[in-house]
């Protein structure tokens, strides 16, 4: 098997061709690895590398090292070949996809993503052409992740803090916004404060939206979040980053009039007007989003520590 480490020089707070690609290849050398660096050097490069690579159809692992973005890009390169397998070294500083196996920790020695396993998961197809990991969302959370990156690289001012911060921000905004939610052909009408599709648990830094979420069982996951007054925001959002705005599988009693959770396998979410969307961490302005999940299409690396527990 040939191994590819994709690095992304812009992940976390520092440049990572300068001090991790060293690194890197001092622990890649005792393995005896057929192996390649590839360093990133525009937004799309990450799948670009992974369709050259994936295209031969001989077995090769990638290793997304890099956040959630590059995750996303190197899942979208590679999941169309069933040879290819996709690993993450966590560089980024947010990291919610491997929430969902673990804690970042567990993903940061090459020997043991070297010596790991893959298992399938599913993805989801995003407007017939993207591919997301994680969680695609519209609304307040995709406007707060939207404005994040101008926080991240503050001294102290990581993840889940740079979320905080960029909340304030979009809650001194005007908030809400008229949509048609459709989960399988049902349809949800309502002027809603964010609307996310969850394959994974997390997003945001930490932000566990979807608590009861899994990548193996051919569902999406999804929160409809009404607009509610800006002195009831807080006490809501606290509960939705801690995960305790649910009770087994439904929404606890005092927040049933706020929340609605669906489960599907085909969502659209059409605004009135344009909103910003969230697609793993990357963020833009959209008219609408259509989401569908695609049953195990990915495979992904777990460390070797964690794939013997899970064994």
């Amino acid at each position: 098997m040939k191994h590819i480490f994709i690095v992304n020089p812009k992940a976390g707070k520092a440049d990572a061709s300068q001090y991790f690609v060293p690194a890197l290849i001092e622990k890649i050398a005792p393995l005896k690895l057929d192996y390649a660096v590839e360093i990133t050097n525009h937004p799309g490069h990450a799948t670009e590398i992974t369709k050259h690579y994936a295209m031969t159809r001989d077995p090769v692992r990638f290793y997304a090292c890099g956040g959630d973005g590059t995750l996303n890009e190197v899942f979208t390169g590679a999941y169309r070949y069933p040879q290819a397998e996709v690993a993450c070294v966590p560089l980024g500083s947010g990291n919610d996809f491997l929430r969902n196996f673990g804690a970042a920790e567990d993903f940061l020695r090459i020997e043991e993503n070297v010596a790991g396993s893959a298992i399938p998961i599913d993805l989801m197809l995003v407007d017939e052409k993207e591919i997301s990991a994680s969680i695609c969302s519209m609304g307040l959370d995709a406007a707060v992740a939207y404005g994040i990156p101008k926080y991240r690289r503050i001294p102290l001012c990581g993840g889940t803090m740079a979320y905080n911060i960029s909340i304030v921000e979009q809650i001194c905004r005007p908030i809400g916004c008229p949509m048609t939610v459709t989960v399988d052909g049902k349809k949800f009408v309502g002027t809603y404060l964010m609307t996310a599709v969850a394959n994974g648990m997390t997003y945001g830094g930490g932000y566990k939206a979807a608590p009861r979420a899994r990548m193996d069982d051919g569902l999406l996951d999804v929160l409809l979040i009404k607009k509610i007054s800006r002195l009831r925001i807080a006490g809501v959002v606290g509960k939705y980053q801690a995960g305790r705005h649910f009770e087994g599988d439904e929404i606890i009693p005092s927040l049933r009039d706020v929340i609605t959770f669906a489960r599907g396998r085909e969502i659209t979410i059409q605004p009135q007007r344009p909103e910003i969307a969230n697609i793993d961490g990357e963020c833009g302005p959209r008219a609408s989003l259509r989401v569908q999940v695609l049953p195990l299409a990915g495979r992904f690396v777990l460390p070797a520590h964690l794939a013997a527990a899970r064994a």
